[in-house]
């Protein structure tokens, strides 16, 4: 095939047609948070302070709870921030956060009640990570990108510690401990775990790590309690136990002495009588410093904590001496635990906390006339009724990608792992209340996979496609028979390119592919591929597209005439594949360049009841173009992401945001 083709005159006729524009409203409600900190003021009150999860265009929030009562007091907006993945209390009392997708840091100080917005770390930094006390008033932390390690005090501001990044070719500092007595502290490195130990005085950095633990993507925690060094591994969950020893000099020495399988939370517990506490599925576990020993305890949190800490409740009778109290998320809400090693007494809670709208992950047209709708990060799903307008939420399905039907039955891929569920949407959802419906399958952690986001059924197989894990590069194939069980994975089918969408026709599976991996390496190709792989012969090969230098094909589609059409950042194009000949090519969106920046996923597209190609891009556009004409019709440009259509010809697409909204065409 020729890489050049000549690009049609696209005819730009605004208003041409028209409909009728319809906000359906936030689909899916959640009230979690990921970070916490729990502390006794001087009035003896037991307080936790939350990281309340918002979404794009809704703040976070800054939560009080009273942990005697189990109530929330206070609630105060953090402006600019969708979330906080880190939270400590400082020497003097104060809470700090850090804060995602702006990156800035927070300060609230008790005294006053304030709550201070105190900027960006390094003006690149997106994701916050990490916090730890330093000093009297201020924090160490860590950034994504970039791996920076960073301190703040009141005094000096923003400060950098070695290099940036601090460790060549990475992108992030996700965990971070320190010993004040010697000047050191440890840096957890990802994409590619790494464990480094820094010295404040000479500036000498060391790798920890022994090379056999580098497969793992994420020295993801660090505590230190009990003379001992504490390292989760992710996604392994591997902790790893070195031992401290200080000399009289206030040098210290790490010895790796014990590997713990298993550890679920996100870190250990502070020291409790010669012991740390952490969960393994869900379960209370307690590590004995002084043998090594690991024990379960049998109890059922229900919850990953990523919080865990003592304090000494006020209700003495049911729980004397300290409580253990662990902070997680389950079922779209903040769920929290206490535990008495006294007397074994547990109580688990949700807190009553309004839920606020969460972003939409994907938007698909079920066969019983219903629009299933999935959510980002803690997911949830919300079933809509076309002629109602009425939205069912269900919990216990995390960030659904994509949603496919077959046999019946509905599919939902599923962020981190690459995970596939079945539900029966014959039968009761019963997933939140502890059943099997909807029921997950499998992962694709052993192949390295981790965001599904192209589902296509061929028969009786569904076909997924994958960006692989964090640090890695190359997607994967994967073919899987529900009726049987059966599953292949095809590695990196075209070499270190992602497979984001995929359809199906006559026994080939066609995908569209992107330059970028997962989080935290660099590219190594420079343009996409048009990936046709023969489902008999298993055999795959790469297609050019027309224009070189396109990074990104986002979406696929076949017009009701058989040609396969895509869109490539601002351009469409459709192959004739019986001979793989490009025979339309059309820069819809000449000023769509993807440039450097990572871009899974971005437009949508399908053929309408009329004939038309509609499609969205960028999260702004939802646009109809007629194929036969070259007319392109901007329906709607201020927010249009994913794109599904009911029975009747409507169409429904997210806001960009939490929001779900409905086009019907009038003219």
């Amino acid at each position: 095939m020729e890489r050049t083709f000549d690009v049609v005159e696209v005819i730009r006729t605004a208003g041409r047609h028209t409909g009728t524009l319809e906000d359906l409203g936030a689909a899916v409600h959640n009230s979690t948070s990921h970070s916490a900190s729990l502390v006794k003021t001087e009035d003896g009150d037991n307080l936790m302070y939350l990281a309340l999860d918002g979404s794009q265009g809704q703040d976070a929030r800054f939560g009080i709870v009273d942990l005697n009562e189990e109530k929330l007091k206070q609630t105060l907006p953090m402006p600019g921030a969708m979330g906080g993945f880190s939270m400590t209390a400082a020497g003097d009392g104060s809470i700090y956060v850090s804060s995602h997708s702006q990156g800035n840091v927070y300060r609230f100080t008790p005294w006053d009640g304030e709550l201070e917005v105190l900027g960006k770390p390094t003006p690149g930094t997106t994701f916050g990570y990490a916090l730890i006390p330093y000093g009297k008033d201020g924090v160490f932390g860590g950034t994504y990108p970039g791996a920076v390690f960073f301190e703040y005090t009141t005094h000096k501001g923003f400060l950098v510690h070695g290099p940036q990044p601090f460790a060549q070719g990475e992108h992030y500092v996700r965990s971070l401990a320190h010993l004040a007595e010697s000047g050191i502290s440890y840096v957890g490195i990802g994409s590619h775990a790494r464990l480094k130990r820094y010295n404040h005085t000479t500036g000498e950095i060391r790798e920890l790590l022994p090379d056999k633990y580098w497969n793992d993507e994420f020295v993801y925690n660090l505590d230190i309690e009990g003379g001992k060094l504490f390292v989760r591994l992710n996604p392994s969950n591997r902790m790893l136990v070195y031992d401290l020893t200080m000399d009289s000099g206030g040098g210290v020495t790490e010895r790796l002495e014990r590997e713990v399988p298993g550890v679920g939370c996100l870190g250990v517990s502070p020291e409790h009588e010669g012991s740390v506490y952490y969960t393994s599925a869900g379960i209370l576990h307690r590590y004995v410093i002084e043998t090594g020993r690991s024990e379960s305890l049998g109890i059922d949190t229900t919850i990953m904590p990523f919080e865990l800490d003592f304090t000494e409740l006020a209700d003495q009778e049911t729980y004397p001496g300290q409580t253990l109290i662990g902070i997680g998320s389950r079922m779209g809400r903040t769920r929290m635990f206490k535990f008495n090693p006294v007397t074994g007494a547990i109580r688990l809670i949700d807190l009553d906390i309004d839920g606020v709208p969460t972003n939409i992950q994907c938007v698909v047209a079920g066969s019983d006339g219903n629009i299933y709708i999935g959510a980002f990060l803690v997911g949830g799903t919300s079933v809509l009724n076309p002629e109602t307008a009425h939205f069912t939420e269900y919990k216990g399905v995390g960030q659904t990608e994509n949603i496919a039907e077959i046999g019946g039955k509905m599919y939902f891929s599923v962020y981190p792992h690459a995970k596939l569920f079945e539900y029966d949407p014959k039968i009761p959802w019963t997933l939140s209340e502890g059943g099997s419906n909807p029921r997950m399958l499998f992962d694709l952690s052993d192949a390295e996979q981790d965001r599904p986001y192209a589902l296509a059924v061929g028969g009786e197989v569904l076909y997924i496609g994958t960006i692989c894990g964090y640090g890695k590069l190359g997607g994967s194939i994967v073919a899987f028979r529900p009726a049987t069980g059966e599953r292949k994975v095809y590695r990196n089918p075209l070499p270190d390119l992602s497979v984001v969408s995929l359809v199906y026709r006559n026994g080939v599976l066609y995908g569209a592919t992107n330059v970028w991996g997962g989080l935290g390496i660099d590219r190594s190709r420079t343009e996409a591929e048009l990936l046709v792989f023969d489902t008999a012969a298993e055999s795959v090969r790469g297609v050019p597209l027309p224009i070189a230098g396109l990074k990104a094909i986002t979406s696929l589609t076949f017009s009701p005439e058989g040609l396969l059409w895509g869109m490539a950042e601002g351009y469409v194009f459709a192959f004739d594949m019986a001979d793989e000949m490009c025979v339309h090519l059309a820069h819809l969106f000449p000023e769509i360049r993807y440039g450097d920046q990572y871009i899974w996923r971005d437009a949508s597209l399908r053929f309408g009841k009329d004939g038309a190609l509609y499609g969205t891009v960028q999260g702004k556009y939802l646009f109809r173009y007629d194929t036969a004409r070259f007319e392109l019709d901007v329906l709607v440009e201020d927010g249009a992401r994913f794109l599904a259509e009911d029975e009747d010809g409507r169409l429904y697409f997210s806001d960009g945001k939490t929001r779900m909204r409905r086009y019907t065409m009038t003219v």
